[in-house]
């Protein structure tokens, strides 16, 4: 891609120096399309939300994929300064290093192998900024954490409120709703809810917490109050995303062929159509559990043992309905109050949708939602790469610009391509399933379960 860049700049000079005539003239008119805002006001943009809004992938925040997270290029395209320290004009809790956690890599390419063994920690670089930070996107965030802070500063770690990104990002300064208005916001983005589906998912588990009943609520209390404050400012609104789209729950299929016959033949007591096998069984099924015997080891590693696979690495289809149930609901509580004018709202379960469905297309390579080589989404399986952002960001502009009458340009997807798993990698359309094994994986992709969410 670069090289072609390189050509046209050549010809472009070289016509330039002939003194073209004729259709190349035209060049001369070509201008950068002009920011207007519309009927929006994008002085002072806030963002809070999830780790989606963090720009965490791979396990980890860390600068690099910060400052290309969704509402980080947003914020450049309106005009805002995003830099590596997290002192710009959209300012954030900028980690330097290998991240914190510290992010997964893609060590090896044949067999593969993810790990981040042997990585320090990065450390916080603007933690001591006088002012509030303009993004407060908490990995492991739901809607309730965004006004009370009860839950911010637990101190033991294996309470299932714990979060070590609370500190990092509050500061102890409010809450996150504080925090946020008392910048008096011109532009607010809100995405909220993915948490509080995913966070059972990611454990093979349909037990919800109350914070999935609250959702409706608190989320129209948010908007009422922004509203009631601040009359002027607009907000944009995320929906939540299918977690089939999601390549933690897809990659892994539940059945596999017999080795006598090649007959496809389930897991050990799965429904091969509809039961989902988690990212977390991949140690477990090199050891040969979940293959009945005398089926084939799709990860080759040992022979079908027989053994079921825990109930914690396997999402079944009962409880994949009633995620769904609540994931339904969650977005029933956006579209309540999506309509009203001052609120734009981000269709991501349809955009994710589409991505599983069809892949997307950038120039002429395809990306896809296949875990690793797909390009898409990172090496925790969970969160976008920094295209997958970029993606995001586009139908956030998309989404502002209809409702606004805005004109924000598009942020070059080309920009954030790259041949690194972590950040973007071209789809060669094959099964990854394929002699793939994935090494070292079960240990830091637990952790999504708690605090290192979407």
């Amino acid at each position: 891609m670069k090289k072609h860049l390189r050509i046209a700049s050549v010809l472009l000079l070289a016509a330039s120096l002939a003194g073209c005539q004729g259709p190349c003239q035209k060049l001369s008119g070509i201008t950068a399309p002009t920011l207007t805002s519309g009927s929006a006001d994008f002085t002072r943009f806030v963002a809070v939300g999830t780790s989606l809004t963090a720009g965490y992938q791979s396990g980890g925040i860390v600068d690099r994929h910060q400052m290309r997270s969704f509402a980080a290029l947003f914020a450049q395209q309106v005009g805002k300064t995003v830099t590596s320290t997290g002192a710009g004009t959209f300012s954030f809790d900028a980690v330097n290093g290998y991240g914190i956690a510290p992010l997964l890599q893609l060590r090896s390419l044949s067999p593969p192998v993810i790990s981040n063994s042997g990585l320090a920690l990065g450390s916080p670089v603007n933690i001591g900024q006088a002012g509030d930070y303009q993004n407060f996107g908490v990995p492991g965030a739901v809607a309730a954490n965004y006004a009370d802070s009860s839950l911010y500063y637990i101190p033991d770690p294996t309470s299932p409120y714990y979060n070590p990104y609370y500190a990092l990002i509050a500061r102890h300064r409010g809450t996150l709703a504080q925090q946020a208005l008392r910048q008096a916001p011109t532009f607010l983005s809100f995405e909220y809810g993915i948490n509080e589906v995913l966070g059972p998912a990611l454990q093979g588990s349909s037990v919800l917490s109350p914070a999935v009943a609250a959702y409706p609520a608190i989320l129209t209390g948010a908007m009422n109050a922004i509203h009631t404050t601040f009359p002027n400012t607009k907000v944009v609104l995320f929906d939540t995303p299918d977690l089939v789209a999601l390549p933690y729950f897809t990659t892994f299929k539940p059945y596999t062929v017999s080795l006598t016959t090649g007959t496809v033949v389930p897991l050990v007591g799965l429904d091969p159509a509809h039961d989902m096998v988690l990212l977390t069984a991949q140690d477990s099924l090199v050891m040969g559990t979940g293959f009945p015997v005398g089926s084939y080891n799709y990860l080759g590693g040992l022979p079908g043992n027989g053994r079921p696979l825990p109930g914690s690495m396997v999402l079944t289809a009962a409880e994949q309905t009633t995620l769904q149930t609540a994931l339904a609901a969650d977005n029933a509580a956006v579209d309540s109050v999506a309509n009203r004018p001052w609120i734009a709202r981000v269709d991501l379960n349809a955009l994710f949708g589409g991505i599983l469905a069809n892949g997307y297309t950038v120039g002429t390579t395809t990306y896809t939602t296949t875990f690793v080589t797909g390009g898409l989404f990172s090496l925790d399986g969970v969160h976008p790469t920094d295209l997958g952002h970029a993606i995001a960001a586009n139908a956030m502009i998309d989404a502002v610009n209809a409702r606004f009458g805005a004109t924000i340009p598009h942020v070059d997807l080309a920009g954030s391509e790259s041949l690194t798993a972590s950040s973007a990698r071209p789809a060669p359309g094959r099964d990854a399933l394929k002699g793939m094994e994935l090494q070292g994986l079960e240990a830091a992709i637990r952790t999504l379960g708690s605090a290192s969410r979407y």
